[in-house]
């Protein structure tokens, strides 16, 4: 029975010595490169990055009591789905409360709070709409886990599908601390 072994004479490592060669320049190139890329995304930690994407909200609570003719008051609980324009940026769930006052000249607004639900934490903002705002606002306030000292921003707008559906677009940003 005859084995088959490369030989370890010169000849043999030669190769071998030269593709080591070829791999040590390629890794002293592709290290710097990594540490590059990976460090430029901690030293953008702090700048405001752009939050945009579409949302479809449904309404679980809608309580409209009248204390006088034409002056409702409304105490409303939402869920909403946050389906940024980045694919690679995860969908997002929101759990909103808020209160509504409609007038007898038919102005109206409302004001809340919510929580975007996160992988790795959750984001509470304030947000304010009404008859008179061209686009609705909303500020981010805090967060918890990686999203801790959380700040940012922006407007939405959206539009009655139904009784309980919505659906609209939200731009704003994001700034990690």
């Amino acid at each position: 029975m005859k084995l088959i072994l490369p030989s370890l004479n010169e000849a043999s490592t030669k190769p071998l010595a030269n593709e080591n060669a070829v791999n040590l320049k390629q890794l002293l190139v592709a290290v710097p490169a990594v540490l590059f890329i990976l460090g430029s995304g901690v030293a953008n930690a702090g700048e405001p990055v752009k939050d945009t994407g579409a949302m479809a909200c449904v309404n679980d609570k809608w309580d409209v009591k009248e204390p006088e003719k034409g002056h409702k008051l409304v105490d409303a609980a939402m869920r909403c789905v946050l389906i940024p324009d980045d694919p690679a940026e995860p969908t997002i769930n929101q759990d909103c409360l808020g209160n509504y006052e409609y007038m007898p000249d038919a102005s109206w607004k409302g004001t809340g709070t919510c929580t975007d639900n996160y992988p790795g934490g959750k984001i509470s903002l304030t947000w304010a709409e009404g008859s008179q705002l061209k686009e609705y606002t909303y500020t981010k306030t805090g967060g918890t886990g990686k999203y801790q000292g959380v700040k940012g921003g922006g407007t939405y707008m959206y539009e009655n599908l139904t009784d309980t559906l919505s659906g609209g677009r939200y731009k704003g940003t994001i700034q990690l601390p």
